[in-house]
């Protein structure tokens, strides 16, 4: 008999788990809060270790309108070509691996996931349930209260419902303090025709070419900026250390509004070009770069935890997506089809093994960004005392299989039932 499992947040780990059990032959219903509406969220870079199991899912790649990206290059503010720490081929090549690295606005990538989570697989669908708003989680009984009194019980619950988690809760027993990082965050989209209209960035546009990722840098700022939705829009970040103001406010939500003065004056040493991308900048978001401390475990009783909920990621390793892509690809995989309620403990406990030291190295690793990595060694060493800090951050993530891994895992002779 499948599993009833309930799915808390219909995010893009939230859909990832969905349609990865849906497809393992389980019955799935999630929750979300939200309607669908109104999405928002600016562009997001999809790595091959997530490329690689959308493919598996059957989600089809043309739907993100992605570019592909062929290099990562770091610049100085003047537009001096500093160096080129990825091609992405010679990287693929060395790693014996031909996954995409793509780069696409969240929003298509959700609908994307929304598509393959419509499909029908063996009879079966994904029950989505939107403008749900959970209250409450319980872990013994794999319970899900909704605000409006209405239950929903499940033989597992999976939390994807982000930094901000209920389910995290019923895991630790009490709320999860958000941890600042001393780093705050413009994120703005600006129309690639208007940039090729304008003498100045347009020079730009031509000098650092619509096929990779592109950062601008000084010692405490850095610009970084690709395209997305096919070319169309340019995609930019702006990272800084925040003044006390800033730094004592509540500003963490990733949505709230920035302005473009404020923008253009955070980067006012910045090369005349960039300036002017800066103050052709539309839909302007500022937010602390905050984050939340793992969680000891990511499964607890019938809750399963995965992708912020269980580790926020900082985008300094572009791997948010990805590692959540890689949790519900793993849940999945231990989760065969002829698991049985009796049987559910020791199968969260082959998940938790098979993503807690990597997701939790890779979420450490995300608070900073390369240069200075090996400054998070004691952090790391925090939630996984024997751990080395990954030589090599693009080797240590792309050619991550999830699914293999579990495979070989429920059939290894140390977890016979």
């Amino acid at each position: 008999m499948p599993l009833n499992i309930v799915v808390v947040g219909a995010g893009l780990g939230g859909l990832g788990a969905a349609i990865a059990l849906n497809r393992q032959g389980h019955n799935v219903t999630v929750i979300e809060k939200s309607g669908f509406l109104n999405e928002v969220g600016a562009a997001i870079t999809v790595a091959p270790n997530a490329t690689r199991i959308l493919k598996r899912w059957g989600c089809n790649l043309d739907w993100l309108y992605p570019i592909h990206c062929e290099k990562l290059q770091v610049w100085d503010t003047n537009g001096k070509l500093l160096r080129t720490p990825v091609v992405t081929e010679k990287h693929r090549k060395a790693l014996n691996m031909q996954d995409e690295w793509l780069l696409t606005h969240r929003v298509d990538l959700h609908n994307a996931l929304r598509c393959t989570a419509a499909q029908v697989i063996d009879d079966r669908k994904v029950d989505i349930r939107l403008s749900s708003q959970v209250l409450s989680v319980d872990v013994g009984k794999g319970e899900v209260v909704l605000e409006d009194g209405s239950k929903y019980v499940g033989d597992l619950v999976v939390g994807a419902d982000g930094v901000h988690s209920r389910c995290v809760n019923a895991i630790v027993g009490e709320r999860r303090e958000i941890v600042k990082t001393g780093q705050s965050c413009f994120r703005f989209l600006v129309p690639i025709e208007k940039m090729q209209e304008n003498p100045l960035t347009s020079s730009m546009l031509e000098r650092i070419g619509l096929n990779g990722i592109h950062v601008f840098t000084t010692e405490d700022r850095r610009l970084v900026v690709y395209p997305c939705r096919g070319g169309r829009l340019l995609n930019c970040a702006g990272i800084y250390p925040p003044t006390s103001a800033e730094e004592s406010g509540e500003n963490n939500l990733w949505h709230n509004t920035g302005s473009v003065s404020q923008l253009v004056n955070t980067f006012r040493g910045f090369g005349e070009d960039l300036l002017e991308m800066c103050g052709m900048a539309e839909d302007v978001k500022h937010w602390s770069l905050a984050s939340r401390d793992p969680t000891p475990t990511f499964v607890k009783g019938k809750l399963a935890l995965i992708g912020d909920a269980a580790h926020p990621m900082l985008p300094h390793q572009g791997q948010g997506a990805a590692q959540a892509f890689e949790d519900a690809a793993a849940l999945a995989g231990v989760l065969t089809a002829d698991t049985t309620p009796e049987q559910l403990s020791q199968r969260l406990e082959m998940y938790n093994k098979l993503r807690y030291s990597h997701s939790v190295t890779v979420m450490i690793m995300s608070r900073i960004n390369e240069e200075r990595r090996t400054e998070m060694l004691d952090e790391l060493r925090r939630y996984i005392p024997d751990a080395e800090l990954p030589k090599d951050m693009f080797a240590f993530t792309w050619p991550s299989d999830p699914m293999t891994e579990a495979a070989q895992l429920v059939t290894s002779e140390g977890y016979q039932i």
